[in-house]
């Protein structure tokens, strides 16, 4: 899994941000972001010699104690040793179908399994390269989160359950008898409660709308909302809440919650 070509890649992070809010650095994301792109066993394309050699690889582990991640080796063992003398190496990858790059300044060979294998820093900043990169995260089946709506004057108020969540928006279950949600339809102060970090106070716009299927033959209405105008500070709470369920969930998986 390696190729030599010639790239118009630039080496530094900010080469093609066009604004810093592209820049991740916080050390839970990027982890986050990271063990995604492992467990999708997405390729990892290493670019060295300033873009004119690349080595494709995985990512096969990743210690966040240690700040250490584990990649494969290529299958050409002249690019490995080039690799491994390079003084900057610029990684590109892609996560949820948004390009992903970040750099490391070392590398080092190791044994891993049983095989050789490459060993880099976890780094402290990577670059995603579009604003519709947003992560989505379904919410617990057993206590799903609840979007209150108020209706209109004297009508009170609407509660539907969230089906999944993300820093753009929320998929809802739509049928609640009160409440039409057509596309292009805006519902103002809006309140969304984040158990452990806190309540969102929110305006969502329905995208789209569409029938599923569930495994019992039932069908049900589903709706994508977006977030209109939602604040930075709204943003870093659902950010902390993804980062926080996802933790969790792997540590159940691995026996430790």
């Amino acid at each position: 899994m390696s190729k030599s070509t010639k790239v118009p890649l630039k080496f530094a992070l900010s080469a093609a941000t066009g604004g810093d809010r592209y820049i991740i650095d916080s050390g839970l994301e990027i982890v986050f972001i990271l063990r995604a792109i492992m467990q999708k066993n997405t390729l990892v394309s290493l670019y060295f010699d300033q873009g004119n050699n690349c080595i494709l690889t995985l990512i096969l582990d990743i210690d966040a104690e240690r700040g250490k991640m584990v990649l494969e080796c290529g299958a050409n063992e002249k690019f490995n040793r080039q690799a491994l003398t390079a003084g900057k190496l610029v990684f590109v990858t892609s996560q949820n179908e948004v390009k992903v790059q970040f750099v490391c300044h070392s590398i080092e060979e190791i044994q891993f399994g049983g095989r050789s294998a490459f060993s880099v820093g976890i780094p402290e900043s990577l670059l995603r390269m579009q604003r519709r990169e947003y992560f989505r995260i379904t919410t617990p089946a057993g206590s799903p989160l609840k979007c209150t709506i108020p209706l209109s004057a004297g009508a009170g108020i609407a509660e539907v359950a969230l089906l999944d969540i993300s820093c753009g928006g929320i998929g809802i279950m739509d049928h609640h008898p009160k409440i039409d949600f057509e596309p292009g339809a805006i519902f103002e102060n809006c309140t969304i409660v984040l158990p452990g970090i806190g309540t969102l106070n929110v305006a969502i716009r329905v995208r789209t709308t569409f029938e599923d299927t569930l495994r019992n033959g039932f069908t049900c209405k589903r709706a994508g909302c977006e977030f209109v105008a939602a604040p930075e500070n709204m943003l870093a709470m659902i950010q902390r809440y993804i980062i926080r369920l996802e933790r969790e969930r792997n540590a159940k998986r691995t026996g430790l919650g």
